[in-house]
């Protein structure tokens, strides 16, 4: 099926899905601009202070892995460049807006930590093999559970009882949704992406965050971000203290697309790798939603 028809197929399902936030709307339409300074895009951020302040935390905590602290949008906008400021003022802004707090305080923190953990693990990979991503790969981690913030928007109680059913289990997730509603969150996740103009890297990578039968990795508009995506996705939930392989190392074909990464990591190496990040990040202070 086309992927346009999937989209119109998806939001048929669930709704109405919700408008871009107005600031995102604003910081898209200023970076895009070629004659944009930092000046504006500086102000279109702070237009939210709540916002700014949030982005600021996020930059300068250890999930971010940032080496230089920074205290201001501008400054911000100086060290990481505006690319890289614009993919976090997305994914924190794109995540507030999908909170609907009503339905439980304790699961949106609970998806608002593991979504951290992901977004850390993919930045993690992206930059320690020199992937040349520019924050991308944090955004689309921090943003990979989207869809399950929009079903519980959209659909309420009866996805509540879905969640919780599978909410240590990702893929039997994905099989009671498909089961219950006819789509899965990372559907619901690319549907959004697409209904917001979000870059089109992004909507393929986390529709592409578990593997789909007959649509490969290569295929997506850039494979090895949506391949760090995949495995961060199961990093984050692996146990590595277990006897088992963590199942984020059987991901052979993401594994495969990041083989001709400027810094590739080889197989012997990748579960001491992934898990010393991992455990770093259990010491990580748990930021505010």
């Amino acid at each position: 099926m086309p992927q346009q028809a999937i989209v119109d197929e998806i939001v048929s399902r669930v709704g109405d899905l919700p408008a871009i936030p107005a600031v995102v709307a604003e910081v898209l339409r200023v970076t895009d601009d070629p004659n944009s300074d930092m000046a504006k895009v500086s102000a279109a951020v702070q237009v939210d202070p709540a916002l700014t302040a949030k982005i600021l935390r996020v930059s300068n905590s250890s999930y971010y892995g940032m080496k230089q602290y920074v205290g201001t949008i501008k400054l911000a906008l100086v060290i990481l460049g505006v690319r890289e400021v614009r993919n976090i003022v997305l994914g924190i802004s794109v995540f507030d807006a999908l909170q609907n707090k009503a339905l439980g305080g304790d699961l949106l923190r609970e998806i608002w930590d593991n979504s951290l953990r992901v977004a850390a693990i993919a930045k993690h990979l992206g930059v320690s093999m020199g992937l040349g991503l520019q924050g991308e790969e944090f955004i689309t981690g921090l943003l990979s559970d989207i869809g399950k913030m929009v079903m519980l928007n959209c659909i309420g109680l009866s996805y509540l009882e879905v969640l919780k059913a599978n909410r240590t289990d990702p893929v039997a997730l994905c099989k009671a949704e498909l089961h219950e509603i006819g789509c899965d969150h990372a559907d619901i996740a690319m549907a959004l992406a697409v209904r917001w103009n979000l870059p089109q890297p992004l909507a393929d990578a986390l529709w592409r965050q578990y593997p789909r039968a007959g649509y490969s990795l290569r295929t997506a508009s850039d494979p090895k971000l949506a391949a760090v995506v995949r495995i961060a996705k199961r990093a984050a939930m692996d146990d590595f203290s277990g006897p088992g392989k963590p199942l984020c190392l059987r991901e052979e074909e993401a594994w495969g697309e990041l083989a001709n990464a400027k810094r590739p990591v080889p197989p012997e190496r990748r579960f001491a790798f992934l898990a010393a990040f991992i455990e770093e990040l259990k010491s990580a202070p748990r930021l505010p939603l």
